[in-house]
C-alpha cells in the first residue's frame, strides 16, 4: 500500500471531526469549482449509515491539521464508491495515491462477502475540473465510464403547480406503514439506473432513522393503492436536496416525474427554502436531465465516474426484469 509522507498519520474519524472534515471538503470544492455548499449538517447526514471505524479515514498532518479524508459507499461489496479529498495545501505529497490504494484495499479485503460469481469494481467520482485527480486515477488503472450532473434551481418565485396524470393522487410517506411498499417501488423505478444493484431494505430503512429525516418531504404518487412514483427529499443547512425522483415503468411518459418534482418545489417554496439541488446520471436512459431542465433546473457542475475492475464476473449493476 502506498505510504503516507513522514509525520502524517491515519485514523478513523469521530463525530467531533465533522467540522474539520466539512472545512476540508469545502476547500476542495472551492478549488474545483470556485464555490461550495458543504456543511457540518451534510457531513453528519452522510455519516449516519457509515461505520466510521471501518468505512472512513482521516489523514492528519504533522501540524495537527486535517490533510485528507475518505469514505466508502458500499453496494453489496460489488460496487464500492470511494469519496476521497485532499486539502489543496497538501496536494503533490502522494496523499491522493494513499487514499486510492486505501479504497482498493478496503474492497479487496471484503471481496469474499460479495456474491460468488459477481464482478467487483471500485469507483471514484471526480469533478470534471480536477485534472490532477483525473490523471492520478487514470495512471492507477481507472477508466472514465460515466458522467454525473449536479443540478440546482432557485425558487425566487413560486414554481408552476404540478399537473397530475389522471387517476393519480399524492400523499406523504407514513412511517411505520409505507416502508416496504416504498422500498419496492423505489427499486422497481430504479431498475434502469446505471451502476445500481438492488438496494437492501435495511439500508432504505436507515434513511428514515436519520436525524434530519422529514416524512413530510417524502411524496408518494399513487394509482389506487399502488405506488406509481415517488420523490424523496430533505433539507440540509437550509437548502433542499432531492434524493430520489422515481417513476415505475407502467406510469412513465405521462408527466408524473415532472409533477412530482414540481410538487416538491412547491412545498420547498412554501417553507421558504429557495435553493434546491440533486444529482443525476448524465446519460440516463429515461432522460432525467431533460426532465429536470423542464422543471427549471440547470447544471451547476459535473463529475466523471472512474472505475477499476478488481474481479471479473457477472455485472450485478445490470438488472433484468426478473430482479
Amino acid at each position: 500500500m502506498a505510504g503516507l509522507p513522514e509525520g502524517y498519520t491515519m485514523r478513523a474519524p469521530a463525530r467531533e471531526d465533522a467540522e474539520a472534515v466539512a472545512a476540508l471538503i469545502s476547500a476542495c470544492q472551492i478549488a474545483d469549482s470556485g464555490e461550495t455548499d458543504m456543511s457540518v449538517e451534510e457531513i453528519l447526514d452522510d455519516w449516519h449509515p457509515l461505520d466510521l471505524t471501518e468505512e472512513a479515514v482521516v489523514v492528519t498532518a504533522p501540524d495537527g491539521r486535517t490533510a485528507a479524508y475518505a469514505d466508502v459507499f458500499n453496494r453489496s461489496f460489488v460496487i464500492v464508491s470511494v469519496y476521497g479529498y485532499v486539502h489543496p495545501d497538501y496536494w503533490g505529497l502522494g496523499i491522493g495515491s494513499y487514499l486510492v490504494t486505501w479504497g482498493e484495499r478496503w474492497t479487496r479485503d471484503r471481496m469474499l462477502q460479495a456474491q460468488e460469481n459477481a464482478r467487483v469494481v471500485v469507483q471514484h467520482y471526480i469533478n470534471s475540473a480536477n485534472d490532477g485527480a483525473r490523471r492520478l486515477l487514470e495512471g492507477s488503472g481507472y477508466t472514465p465510464v460515466r458522467g454525473v450532473y449536479v443540478m440546482e434551481t432557485w425558487l425566487d418565485e413560486a414554481p408552476p403547480l404540478p399537473h397530475w396524470p389522471a387517476d393519480i393522487s399524492v400523499r406523504t410517506f407514513l412511517p411505520g406503514k409505507d416502508e416496504r411498499a416504498a422500498h419496492e417501488a423505489l427499486e422497481d423505478a430504479f431498475r434502469d439506473l446505471w451502476g445500481r444493484p438492488r438496494n437492501p431494505f435495511e439500508r432504505f430503512v436507515r434513511e428514515t432513522e436519520k436525524e434530519n429525516f422529514d416524512p413530510s418531504l417524502w411524496f408518494l404518487a399513487l394509482e389506487g393503492d399502488e405506488i406509481a412514483g415517488l420523490t424523496l427529499c430533505k433539507t440540509l443547512a437550509g437548502e433542499g436536496w432531492v434524493d430520489v425522483v422515481g417513476v415505475r415503468r407502467p406510469w412513465r411518459n405521462r408527466g408524473l416525474g415532472l409533477a412530482l418534482l414540481r410538487h416538491a418545489f412547491t412545498e420547498y417554496h412554501r417553507r421558504g427554502t429557495y435553493k434546491v439541488g440533486l444529482s443525476v446520471d448524465a446519460e440516463s436512459i429515461t432522460g432525467a436531465p431533460r426532465l429536470y431542465g423542464r422543471a427549471g433546473m440547470r447544471v451547476r457542475e459535473s463529475y466523471v465516474i472512474h472505475l477499476k475492475e478488481l474481479r471479473p464476473g457477472v455485472d450485478l449493476s445490470v438488472r433484468s426484469d426478473a430482479d
